[in-house]
């Protein structure tokens, strides 16, 4: 995620608010339509262990 830009803001995971946040992506509500997801440094880091973890389980 090199190329992508920080900006300050909310972490939509954590909640922090006024720190350096990535945006990773849209997210969809069924009720609600459609919002920017954006997330901190540490936030972003067990968001990778999760997919390293979901990876491992899938190819077992």
């Amino acid at each position: 995620m090199a190329d992508r830009q920080w900006v300050i803001g909310l972490c939509w995971r954590c909640e922090g608010t006024d720190e350096p946040v990535m945006w990773l992506g849209p997210v969809s509500s069924e009720h609600h339509g459609h919002g920017p997801f954006y997330a901190c440094d540490p936030c972003i880091q067990r968001l990778e262990e999760l997919v390293v973890e979901y990876g491992a389980r899938r190819d077992t």
